[in-house]
């Protein structure tokens, strides 16, 4: 008979790792009840999804220098549920963030790198911090670094690397700035343009300097879900060569860029539900126009990319943006502070204020403290959207037949809506199979196109019933929009920018002569 007799107090393999890994680091967990763990390696503090691969391999990593042996997978996925369980029931709750974070010192952005730092920005400038005053940032495996920003830098140097037209240069810009706001709704930044027109490599810069992953672009996810699991491990949804997107897809990226949840089931097995809830900076590429849904338009810029002549190889494009890349970031927070500062001076008529507010004032102040004059943005903006609503009527049979009839009725219309489909009949398209074919699915068309064609000067709404019949109204508006086009918001290739400490116009050389000496742009 064997006298080897386990001690009975002995722990378990598990509860010893438990212990030790409890007394490495803390347990906490988010509002969704997402366990996290807060370790302090050398001296600087991690955050880890209890859950993650990177969490796993720290766990078997300790194990290892502690007991110079190898954990069984039983063993360890015993480990991460039993400390997901103590995180969630037993830590404090604490807000984790994704690259960007507002608190009351600021607003700040997660660099990424091995020193955990973070920049925080505000009305007094930006400086790179680390430790217990940056907010704890959570970093999935595919997130990339952003070299530390240099100071003093030319934000006309991006102009020089991406090929945006210098109408659109501000516009862009103050997208960029509202991608490091948490606060608010986020606009959807759609570039088009034809085969050689610099279309991915723009949208790979302006992404490395926000949110830099190991996979800048990325093919869109043939299930809509997938969409929000990738939002879920980045902060900047970068989709590119889009070819189609279909009305459920479009949907989500509205609910994703001006905040919402998505829900599912854990497994097809149970009744547990997984919420995702998030807003997410969203910018896309394609040759065609995919943004016509009239939400996702209302939440979308549209910027179209000329075609590029001269060009450079790719490696030299990209050496070029590696040597500048500190110093655009630099500028670029240059720009965010000096926004900032411009952001109570901005007074936008009721008339004018559009779907996306927050944006529009940004862009308001991004253009003034560039020396242009108030309201020069709105304007620019406002052109841009009802462009962009052309757009939704021209992909919309019915619409584009609306318009036709309404050119002929300078007065607007009044009546049935079996009569004006009857009208509209008559300027059907051959072929066309989604055309309404009773007054019911006409009116469903016009509840759908109203905010376009508002946007275009004419306001369309039912009345009560006559004699039991509703009666529907066209009418133009008195501030109806023209197609003119209203002067665009001065280019930084012309405009001064604003010095960060100082808040005065400041001169900047150019580093780089012009677009085309660097255009080895892949498409």
């Amino acid at each position: 008979m064997s006298n080897s007799k386990k001690p009975v107090n002995e722990k378990s393999i598990a509860n010893v790792i438990i212990d030790l890994i409890i007394n490495e680091c803390e347990l906490v967990h988010n509002q969704l009840k997402d366990p996290f763990a807060i370790v302090f390696q050398n001296s600087i503090r991690h955050v880890y999804n209890i859950k993650s691969k990177s969490f796993t391999d720290w766990v078997a990593s300790k194990n290892y220098a502690s007991k110079k042996s190898a954990l069984s997978d039983a063993t360890l996925k015993t480990i991460i549920s039993t400390l997901s369980g103590k995180a969630v029931f037993e830590g404090r709750q604490v807000s984790i963030h994704t690259r960007i974070a507002k608190t009351a010192s600021g607003y700040w952005l997660d660099l990424c790198n091995d020193n955990w730092e973070a920049v925080l920005i505000n009305q007094d400038g930006w400086e790179v911090l680390s430790g217990d005053s940056v907010p704890l940032f959570y970093r999935s495996n595919s997130m990339q670094s952003i070299p530390n920003p240099i100071a003093g830098g030319s934000i006309d140097s991006l102009w020089k690397l991406v090929n945006i037209p210098a109408a659109d240069q501000i516009t862009v810009l103050a997208w960029l700035l509202e991608c490091l706001r948490e606060d608010t709704p986020h606009v959807v930044l759609e570039l088009v343009g034809e085969q050689g027109s610099a279309k991915s490599t723009t949208q790979k810069f302006l992404r490395m300097l926000i949110d830099p992953n190991v996979a800048n672009l990325r093919a869109a996810p043939k299930k809509v879900e997938d969409v929000w699991i990738g939002a879920l491990n980045s902060h900047l949804v970068s989709l590119e060569n889009i070819s189609y997107l279909g009305h459920d897809y479009q949907d989500a990226l509205c609910v994703l860029a001006t905040g919402g949840a998505y829900t599912t089931r854990t497994l097809y097995t149970n009744i547990e539900e997984v919420v995702i809830n998030l807003r997410k900076p969203i910018v896309l590429n394609g040759i065609s126009v995919n943004v016509t849904s009239q939400d996702l338009l209302d939440r979308a810029i549209h910027i179209e990319l000329p075609a590029v002549d001269n060009r450079l190889q790719s490696t030299v494009v990209d050496q070029t943006f590696e040597a500048l890349h500190a110093n655009i970031v630099g500028s670029m927070l240059d720009q965010f502070v000096a926004a900032i500062r411009m952001l109570d001076a901005v007074d936008i008529s009721h008339l004018d204020r559009p779907r996306m507010i927050d944006f529009a004032i940004l862009g308001e102040a991004v253009s003034m403290a560039n020396g242009s004059p108030a309201g020069a943005f709105i304007e620019h903006y406002k052109l841009m959207r009802s462009k962009g609503v052309h757009r939704t009527i021209d992909s919309s049979p019915i619409g584009s037949a609306l318009l036709s009839f309404l050119q002929n009725h300078a007065n607007g219309w009044s009546g049935q809506l079996n009569a004006l489909l009857m009208e509209l009949n008559q300027l059907k398209p051959s072929g066309e199979h989604n055309w309404p074919r009773s007054a019911k699915a006409l009116g469903d068309s016009l509840r759908r196109l109203s905010p376009a064609l508002r946007t275009l000067g004419f306001e369309c709404k039912s009345k009560p019933r006559l004699a039991g019949a509703i009666i529907w109204e066209i009418t133009p508006l008195s501030n109806k929009l023209t197609n003119q086009c209203p002067a665009s918001p001065a280019s930084p290739e012309n405009t001064p920018q604003m010095d960060q400490a100082a808040g005065h116009p400041i001169h900047s050389g150019h580093e780089i002569q012009s677009f085309e000496e660097v255009s080895g742009w892949e498409d």
